[in-house]
Order: structure tokens, then C-alpha cells, then sequence
């Protein structure tokens, strides 16, 4: 029988290092049907005026270019016309990096038409050293708006959970692993971070009560607040797309059930009343229904029901042990892990559990998918290199890099899209 107390205890185990150390991207390159555009890479201009701790700008655009999804980078040291027509390379990126006053850069950035050099796009920043970075992830987002009428990824992030002196930490950072910054620094573990709508905060579990509870940390203010003080035992949070109510699950009597919260973290109430437990809420699109897991037939399995607890129905049936499921942006898959032979892995399938497509294979343990805001990408914990890391792959499963390297490092949360990221078209979503 699937129990509560498992369930979270299992989310207790990591093992850490140090938080400070870089961690390196390593690519693992495989065979994939998604449809990807050539894109020549060349290196910027003026780079040697300048002292470089990280990626020069043409390696951060490169690896932009890979975790996107949508890209097969065709690097180059300098245009090379017969390269990029043998490659068919029908547009290359490059620029140049000026020093100007107050330890200040002016970083230029082009996208241009490979046969005619015309130039298809250009932006300029002047900024800190330490926000180039920054800086080069707005650009390649307007890279793939340009070439692709929606929204790029570059400018998203990633909070996850890494053992840091002993202790279970939330961290954020680009959704490349790069500057990494600490949301919580207590003595008692946290865990399960998910972002509010906006960006502004992340909400996670915390112990320092002794207890799971709902809390949640503004991310300008540093303030951390307690949600939903009424229950004593609250976790797995789930945002609301649209309203940013939350869906948690609380402990009492012996199970957990679903509330549903509003977004201030005041009021509740209850949304589900079966027997069994339900764990791992996670919303459609549209918000119009939600995902969980239940053990109601003996083990866990994922199951949906309308957002008011209504026609409940199970949609995984392959499998015995099927949980932590998240919605694509899309609407149209559904990504959960499950246990094969002792191991975890990552599947997908249609939204009415149909089609069902493995991801991971013969690579460790694999767990907690999370989907990229525009339904291309997925990152997920694995323990392949022998501790736990976060990867990110293609949702056909191919492309899969790790971005971190060092500790262990489990359940990342993929952030919403910033405020204001133009739409080209209005997402096509089922539910």
C-alpha cells in the first residue's frame, strides 16, 4: 500500500558539497524527431579587450542554442559561407563586445542571413560584466521569436533542492545553472519549490516548524511567510496558471487530501473526498483540471479530475508505481516517472493516458519531469553520474544535458515565462 509517510520521507534523502562550486554543461547528444533549424555560431568581436570568468558570448549563445530545443549549432571562427551552405545554415549569430566606462561593456548582438549577410536582427545592452550573461539570454529569446513566431527559454529559471552544509536548500538560477543564488539558508530541510505567477516568489515546503508547512519567500524582499496557517501539515504545492490560487495536499486523519487555496495563502478548502491519498497535484493550461497521484487502487497511479474534485478517472495504467505527473504548456502531454525494475523513469503520454512514450532508459534513476514554459523541454533529477543532477532534454528524450555537476541536486521547477514575454499566437491547449 503506497503511505504518505513513504512518500516524503523518500524526498528526504540527498547527499551535498559545496554550493559555490561551478558546475560545467555536458551534452549527450542522441537520436531525435524533433525539428530543429541550423544555426551558424560565430565568435564575437573584441572579446580579448575583455577579462572573461565564464562562457565568451558566442559559448553562451551556443548553449542557448542547444537547451532551446530547436537549434543544431554549426560553430565557426569566422564566416565561413562554404561551411554554412554545406551545412545548410541559413542564418548565423555574432557581435561584438566594446569596454566602456565605469567597468561597464556594450555588448552588440546580430542574427544575420547567411548567403546575403544581411543583417535579420540586432540589439545592443550595456551592461556589468556580471549581467552579460543576462543580457545575451534576452537577446537569443528575440533569436527565436524571430525565426520561430513564439517565445524563447533563454530568460526562464530553474529552482531546485541541493544538500548545502548538511541541510536541504532551495536554490534558483538561470535556467542554464548559472548564477545561482540561495533561497532559504535554515537548519531544517526544504523542499518542493514551485514559482508563484510572475516569477516574484517561490513557495516550498518547509520543516522549520517541525512539521511540512507552506511557506513562501518574496524573491525582491527576502520575506518568508507561512501559507495556510489553519492546516498543520501542508505540502506539494501546486500554482495556478491563470489565478495563481494554489493546490496542496494536507496531512490529517491518517491521509492526505486536496485543498485548494487563494493566492494570498489565507483561506482554503477541501476539494477531494476519496479514501485514499492524493499527492502531487499539478493543473492543466487552462486550469480547467488537475492531475494527482493516488494509491485508491493499491499503488500509486496518476489520476485527474475537473478543479472542483469532480469526475474522477485514472489515467495511468501501464506500470504499478506512476506519480509526480506534470502538464505540458501545451496541454496535449503529460510527463510523469516510473518504476521500472527498482528504478525511476520518465515517461510521456497524451492527456487521456494513451500513446504512451518512455523518455529514459538504462541511465540511473530518473524522476520529478518538469516541462519548459514552452512545452519543448524537460528537465528532471537523475542519479546517472552516481548522485543526483539536473538535466534538461528535448521532450522526444533526445538532447539531454546536464547542468549541474557537483552535490545532489533533486526536484527542479521550471519557471513561468517573464511578464510581458509576447505571444505570436494564441497556445493551442485541450484543457
Amino acid at each position: 500500500m503506497f503511505k504518505i509517510r513513504i512518500f516524503i520521507v523518500a524526498l528526504f534523502i540527498a547527499f551535498g558539497a559545496s554550493f559555490a562550486a561551478i558546475d560545467t554543461i555536458a551534452v549527450d547528444v542522441g537520436i531525435s524527431v524533433f525539428k530543429t533549424m541550423p544555426l551558424g555560431v560565430v565568435p564575437f568581436a573584441g572579446t580579448e579587450k575583455v577579462s572573461w570568468s565564464e562562457n565568451m558570448p558566442h559559448q553562451v549563445v551556443s548553449s542557448d542554442a542547444t537547451l532551446s530545443g530547436r537549434f543544431d549549432v554549426v560553430a565557426a571562427d569566422k564566416f565561413d559561407l562554404v561551411k554554412f551552405s554545406r551545412a545548410r545554415v541559413k542564418f548565423y549569430v555574432s557581435g561584438k563586445v566594446e569596454p566602456v566606462a565605469d567597468g561597464k561593456v556594450k555588448l552588440s548582438c546580430y542574427l544575420y542571413a547567411s548567403q546575403t549577410k544581411q543583417l535579420v536582427l540586432g540589439e545592443a545592452y550595456t551592461v556589468d560584466m556580471a549581467d552579460v550573461r543576462e543580457a545575451l539570454h534576452k537577446f537569443f529569446d528575440k533569436v527565436v521569436f524571430e525565426l520561430w513566431g513564439e517565445p524563447g527559454i533563454a530568460s526562464t529559471k530553474l529552482a531546485w533542492v541541493r544538500k548545502i552544509d548538511g541541510v536541504k536548500q532551495v536554490i534558483y538560477a538561470d535556467y542554464d545553472g548559472y548564477r545561482r543564488r540561495q533561497a532559504t539558508k535554515d537548519s531544517t530541510i526544504s523542499m518542493m519549490p514551485v514559482w508563484g505567477l510572475g516569477n516574484k516568489e517561490l513557495i516550498f515546503v518547509s520543516f522549520r516548524n517541525e512539521k511540512p508547512q507552506l511557506h513562501s519567500k518574496d524573491l525582491s524582499t527576502k520575506r518568508v511567510r507561512r501559507l495556510y496557517t489553519e492546516h498543520a501539515q501542508t505540502f506539494s504545492p501546486a500554482v495556478n496558471p491563470r489565478t495563481g490560487e494554489l493546490l496542496f495536499s494536507v496531512i490529517r486523519d491518517g491521509k492526505t487530501d486536496l485543498f485548494l487555496g487563494d493566492a494570498d495563502g489565507k483561506t482554503s478548502r477541501r476539494i477531494s473526498y476519496l479514501k485514499s491519498s492524493q499527492t502531487s497535484p499539478a493543473w492543466s493550461p487552462r486550469a480547467s483540471e488537475v492531475l494527482f497521484t493516488s494509491d485508491r487502487g493499491g499503488g500509486p497511479q496518476i489520476y485527474v479530475m475537473g478543479k472542483d474534485g469532480s469526475d474522477v478517472r485514472r489515467v495511468t495504467f501501464m506500470g504499478k508505481y506512476n506519480e509526480k505527473a506534470a502538464w505540458s504548456p501545451t496541454g496535449d502531454r503529460i510527463a510523469y516517472t516510473s518504476m521500472d525494475n527498482g528504478k525511476m523513469n520518465i515517461y510521456t503520454c497524451a492527456f487521456d493516458g494513451s500513446d504512451i512514450v518512455q523518455l529514459t532508459s538504462d541511465a540511473g534513476s530518473n524522476e520529478h519531469p518538469t516541462w519548459s514554459p514552452d512545452g519543448n523541454m524537460i528537465a528532471f533529477a537523475s542519479n546517472r553520474s552516481g548522485t543526483y543532477q539536473i538535466y534538461i532534454m528535448r521532450k522526444d528524450g533526445s538532447g539531454v544535458t546536464q547542468i549541474t555537476n557537483q552535490g545532489e541536486n533533486t526536484s527542479p521547477t521550471w519557471s513561468w515565462y517573464e511578464p510581458g514575454t509576447q505571444m505570436s499566437k494564441e497556445t493551442k491547449t485541450k484543457k
